[in-house]
């Protein structure tokens, strides 16, 4: 708008003047910020604007990042249509049509994004990257005004087209805004959906939008006739493609763990095609006067801002599940470009038939869609279903191929995949074609949400589902008849089905807890070593315990697991410890909260308490649909606290506050918050241990070593440590999880300082970690595994690419030149 604005309402040469003053205001900014801020960098980052447990705190980040960076991205946002239209003055033979600098603008673009987790991070330090932006920026002023110097004399340019064209039109301008909003929204949904529901992974994020940069530059070049439309009859198919896939993941295996490449490759190469074809025709219906080029610029980008507001904000308010990639999706189905003889104009009667079959067509298959969807989940349809999977799976068999065609999986496509195939053929009608895929989405995408989901609430940070889940893997447990016996006297029970309720977040699970109320009657002499099998109920006859599974910490704060072991600890030190907690998840490590003590909780999503902190209700079968692990531990008597914030913001605050036990539990998943496993936060939480406490840090990540990282920070700061990588899964409702504990000095680990816990120890004690007092536990804690080239993280320093476990990712750096430990030591 600054730029559209400038150069129709200023003259030529005072636009420089203008121009220059605003670039004046950002450099006072930036200099204001080196004296005045808190980190006397050219970029003014205001801590007080994080996120402090609010319900939406995408304006709160919106503030800061306007405070750190708004007046020099102003500046730096309005280069590309200004210097295009400054270029447009200077006579040169290409300034009829200087689009093809908006290729380039989007190469350097392209560039950035790719050389700044490659180069730039792993080279410099915060404080560095900004001087050397600062630095960029002074040479960006430098640049802009030798141009625009050559702009203060407007020259003719040579064979020039169109100078007095008519304005644009509402329909163009319209159009315009269309084709910028569903690339710029695809780009997000995409992404999302990507790292939510398909698999949580590192820089997920970088191909998207990778992509989305490369077809501006692709779009914007000078392209052969015959691209359009191949991109254009390409791009459908792949929408089609996709919209089938978004309807029926699970009976396609959309969902598998052994194919994400396959479907992420998907997701991406369709959102690579249809962003392609929109920008082709963004690219195409730009106007032929460049009188109008900062007009198109604006709304271009009007419609692309639109498209941000629409998923960043709008969307996490508005629907409670990702909504807003399949309604992208439909839009773009009705930007398909028309060409040929379709394109012209029929006569009046037969364009009023066309209109009445562009409703008709789409609400027919509305109908058909959804009647199908009916009757393949029936009863009546099964057999048939069965009967053409077993024939189709023959077929493939009689030709070599290894294939188990499933009922469900002949359904769906019966469901959705006929359906999409009649949808092509009217992709001569966007508004036809377009109604055809919205009712096919619209019906799959209702019947995707209905299925197993109890709860869900989303947010800023995701969508949390409480979902159901039942386990039948054979788990056993042992049973002991008395002290003393022998592993020889042992009976071992089969356990039949486990209930859960699964909290997750896409493919990330934050926690587990029985969804049955059930008590296991155990003897005395009985060490839980799990949880024991229903039929125990039977042959323990006469026992005098009961055990309720409900109240058990499950996922990665087993009793039997690195968790169950460091609460332990607390236990024989203090005599009323305080326990805290960085993470709330299900809340399942309120099963360690004892009667009458506190425990702290610090959660920055409010969406989880809407879901993990409901008052219990009285009637069993409701009980047993939502999580209670708090309920549970006020009802016992436990001082539960709840902390809403950034953790390390609201540790911070808390200056009068000492903890025995402190858990971190924050770093599982993709998602690592480097700012809570840095040298100056691990500093914080040594500040805020009591004399005697123990750190603990939860570091399971499929993608990422964190391990040597906490090794170089805890030397740093002068604690010892020990890991635990837990990978014993035979408890029902048990996960693997790696958990490194730290503390002050060898003496404070306590028992974690050993290998083996022996007979003696006082009974209710080992029960804190699920046993009894006269058996002899071995606990794999082993010391910390650092690495000579990996170096503590800091505030100012991380370069999470060097502890990355990916290959490919590693092959990459090794090629520059860059250390690579992970690589080295494989």
């Amino acid at each position: 708008a600054y730029a559209h604005a400038l150069t129709t309402r200023v003259s030529a040469k005072k636009q420089l003047s203008v121009h220059v003053g605003v670039f004046g205001v950002a450099v006072g900014a930036m200099a204001l910020a080196t004296v005045l801020g808190p980190g006397k960098s050219p970029l003014a980052v205001i801590p007080s604007l994080a996120p402090q447990g609010t319900e939406y705190p995408m304006f709160g980040m919106l503030a800061l990042l306007a405070i750190a960076v708004g007046i020099p991205f102003f500046v730096v946002s309005s280069s590309a249509p200004l210097l295009q239209k400054w270029f447009t003055m200077t006579g040169h033979p290409s300034a009829r049509d200087p689009y093809f600098l908006y290729a380039a603008s989007n190469a350097g673009s392209l560039i950035s994004l790719l050389g700044y987790p490659l180069f730039i991070e792993p080279t410099l330090t915060l404080s560095g990257q900004q001087w050397v932006w600062a630095g960029g920026f002074a040479g960006l002023f430098v640049l802009t005004f030798l141009c625009g110097r050559q702009a203060r004399n407007p020259l003719p340019v040579a064979g020039a087209k169109d100078v007095d064209a008519p304005p644009p039109t509402r329909g163009e301008i319209a159009k315009w805004v269309a084709l910028a909003f569903v690339p710029s929204s695809l780009m997000l949904g995409v992404t999302f959906h990507m790292t939510t529901d398909i698999t949580s992974m590192p820089l997920l994020w970088v191909p998207p939008l990778a992509l989305y940069l490369l077809t501006f530059i692709i779009a914007f070049m000078r392209l052969p006739s015959w691209f359009r439309p191949v991109i254009g009859n390409v791009a459908p198919v792949g929408l089609l493609l996709l919209a089938f896939v978004l309807c029926a993941p699970s009976e396609i295996g959309a969902n598998e763990s052994g194919k994400v490449f396959l479907w992420l490759g998907l997701h991406v190469g369709v959102f690579f095609l249809v962003a392609l074809m929109c920008h082709t025709e963004l690219a195409h219906e730009r106007p032929k006067s460049t009188k109008y080029l900062t007009s198109y610029f604006l709304w271009m980008s009007f419609g692309g801002m639109l498209g941000g507001i629409f998923n960043g904000i709008v969307a996490p308010i508005v629907f409670p599940s990702n909504f807003e990639y399949p309604i992208a999706l439909a839009v773009a189905a009705f930007l398909v470009p028309v060409f040929g003889s379709t394109a012209e104009k029929p006569d009046p009667e037969r364009a009023a038939i066309r209109g009445f079959l562009d409703v008709f067509i789409p609400l027919l298959m509305l109908a058909a869609v959804a009647t199908l969807t009916w009757a393949v989940g029936t009863d009546a349809v099964w057999p048939t279903l069965t009967w053409v999977a077993s024939k189709v799976t023959g077929v493939f068999s009689g030709t070599g191929m290894v294939a188990d065609i499933k009922p469900r999986t002949v359904g769906a496509f019966i469901a959705y995949a006929a359906p999409c195939m009649a949808a092509f053929f009217c992709i001569d009608r966007p508004l036809r074609f377009g109604l055809c895929v919205a009712a096919i989405l619209t019906v799959g995408i209702v019947r995707n949400e209905r299925g197993g989901v109890l709860d869900s609430h989303r947010s800023f940070f995701g969508i949390l589902k409480n979902s159901e889940m039942h386990e039948s893997n054979g788990m056993s447990a042992i049973f002991y008849k008395k002290p003393g016996d022998g592993p020889d006297d042992a009976a071992s029970f089969e356990m039949e089905r486990e209930d859960f309720l699964r909290l997750v977040h896409g493919t990330t699970l934050h926690g587990t807890q029985a969804s049955r109320t059930w008590s296991y009657p155990l003897r005395d002499d009985c060490p839980l070593m799990g949880h024991l099998s229903p039929w125990n109920a039977v042959l323990a006859a006469g026992t005098r315990q009961a055990f309720d599974m409900r109240q058990a910490p499950l996922t990665y704060y087993h009793r039997t697991g690195p968790v169950g072991a460091m609460v332990r600890e607390p236990f024989r030190k203090f005599a009323a410890p305080h326990i805290a907690m960085v993470g709330l998840g299900s809340g399942s490590a309120a099963c360690y909260a004892m009667p009458g003590l506190p425990f702290t909780f610090f959660e920055i999503d409010p969406a989880v308490l809407t879901i993990v902190d409901k008052p219990k209700p009285s009637d069993p079968e409701k009980a047993s649909k939502q999580f209670t692990y708090l309920a549970d531990a006020r009802a016992r008597g436990a001082k539960i606290e709840i902390v809403l914030g950034d953790a390390r913001l609201k540790l911070e605050e808390q200056t009068d506050r000492k903890y025995p036990l402190l858990l971190v539990d924050a770093f599982s998943s993709d998602a690592i918050p480097v700012h809570l496993l840095t040298r100056q936060a691990v500093t914080l939480y040594k500040d805020r241990l009591a004399p005697g406490g123990l750190l603990a840090l939860h570091i399971s990540n499929k993608y990422v070593d964190l391990e040597p990282v906490v090794a170089a920070i805890a030397k740093d700061v002068g604690l010892v440590g020990r890991a635990f990588h837990d990978r014993n899964e035979r408890y029902s409702g048990k996960t693997n999880s790696s958990w490194i504990v730290l503390a002050r000095t060898e003496e404070d680990l306590g028992t974690l300082g050993y290998s083996r816990i022996d007979r003696g120890e006082a009974p209710s004690l080992i029960g804190l970690v699920g046993g009894a007092g006269w058996q002899t536990y071995v606990i794999p804690w082993k010391p910390l595994g650092g690495h000579k080239e990996v170096t503590a993280w800091t505030d100012d320093y991380a370069d999470v690419l060097r502890v990355m476990t990916i290959k490919e990712v590693q092959q990459v750096r090794k090629f520059f030149g860059m250390p690579t430990p992970n690589l080295d030591d494989n």
